[in-house]
């Protein structure tokens, strides 16, 4: 598995994805559509955080109905905006996986990703969709092209909220602790079923979990921060970082195994809710991280509990709406010191924060 490779036996310091914060400690990054078209984003300067990506699509009868005012029909949504994300995805190794489940149909076999190859793979998916949704089942013909794969699968599951086979949450439980991966589950559903849909996928493994639909496609880093990310030597001026000014954001340190936060922390958190609040365009990314001592699993698990905290601040001190924040942790991949000693390991126990959408 990548991820452990990374951890292992790589000395070189890795940094999360794009930073509008100019830090010592090399900040998040959010990297856009500009950033990738531009060139300000080249390949090399970046590396996979997960392997395989399988997007498993929902064309059933309901993805017909109008999403929104938008005059287009959910699947239409869905299926322009996978479109304009594989216009600039980095060809930087993943496998890629494309695969309609309300009836079962194999769009793009698994195979090393190619934007053309991708491009043509989505011309061929219905634009109007027909019969029920299966969830329980199409979840269980994903689970048998997951098995095959080594290391970390990352599965985009796009759902229109209603399911017609029974209980999904077997096959969900059995996908998510037989197997490396992540379910992200891409939900239309209304409010209370996405309530469900949050507390029951959070609890498969530490890194999965439901996201509106609306959330997905408002904020590209739910894509990008679970596929891949930025070398920590290579320092990138986003567009993003040239736009923003008025704040400027360290990384939030925490004790051995601790999730508290310090006076100092809190200072650092006041200002960006205060940014926060005065461009209410703009969103915060946050991503945790840990040492390497432990298990990697509980290493993972803390830092998703440290990201939480630095957003449950934020939510209630400054009421800043969860939908304004992408959260994303990744237990002691990309240190940005050694963990070979006391201060590089207090380093890499941190949450990063990048802003974007100003």
């Amino acid at each position: 598995m990548l991820r452990k490779a990374i951890n292992k036996k790589s000395c070189v310091v890795f940094a999360m994805l794009g930073s509008i914060f100019a830090t010592s400690t090399m900040a998040l990054e959010v990297l856009t559509e500009e950033d990738f078209v531009q060139g300000v984003v080249v390949e090399n300067q970046l590396i996979r955080v997960a392997d395989n990506a399988i997007f498993l699509m929902d064309t059933s009868s309901s993805m017909n109905d109008e999403y929104l005012d938008t005059g287009k029909s959910k699947l239409e949504v869905a299926l322009a905006e996978f479109k304009r994300r594989n216009n600039f995805f980095p060809p930087i190794g993943h496998k890629f996986g494309i695969y309609s489940y309300t009836l079962w149909e194999e769009i793009y076999p698994v195979q090393v990703y190619d934007r053309e190859k991708v491009a043509a793979a989505l011309e061929a998916l219905p634009t109007e969709g027909s019969g029920p949704t299966p969830l329980a089942y199409g979840v269980g013909k994903a689970e048998e092209v997951i098995k095959n794969l080594s290391g970390r699968t990352v599965l985009f599951l796009f759902y229109d909220g209603n399911h017609t086979d029974g209980d999904p949450d077997p096959a969900l439980w059995r996908l998510a602790k037989e197997n490396d991966v992540c379910l992200m589950l891409i939900s239309f559903a209304d409010d209370e079923e996405t309530e469900r849909l949050q507390r029951n996928v959070s609890r498969l493994n530490s890194c999965s979990r439901a996201i509106p639909y609306q959330q997905f496609i408002d904020r590209p880093e739910y894509t990008t921060h679970a596929l891949f990310d930025v070398i920590a030597t290579v320092d990138i001026i986003t567009f993003s970082e040239k736009r923003v000014s008025g704040v400027k954001v360290s990384n939030i340190d925490f004790g051995f195994d601790k999730t508290k936060l310090g006076p100092h922390d809190k200072a650092e958190l006041d200002a960006l809710g205060e940014f926060l609040t005065d461009n209410p365009a703009s969103y915060a990314v946050l991503a945790g991280y840990s040492d390497d001592i432990g298990d990697e699993e509980y290493n993972e698990h803390l830092s998703q509990l440290r990201t939480e905290t630095v957003a449950s601040y934020l939510m209630k001190n400054h009421g800043i709406d969860d939908s304004r924040l992408v959260l994303y942790w990744h237990g002691s991949d990309n240190p940005i010191a050694s963990n070979n000693t006391d201060e590089g390991r207090a380093k890499n126990r941190r949450v990063e924060i990048g802003v974007g959408g100003v």
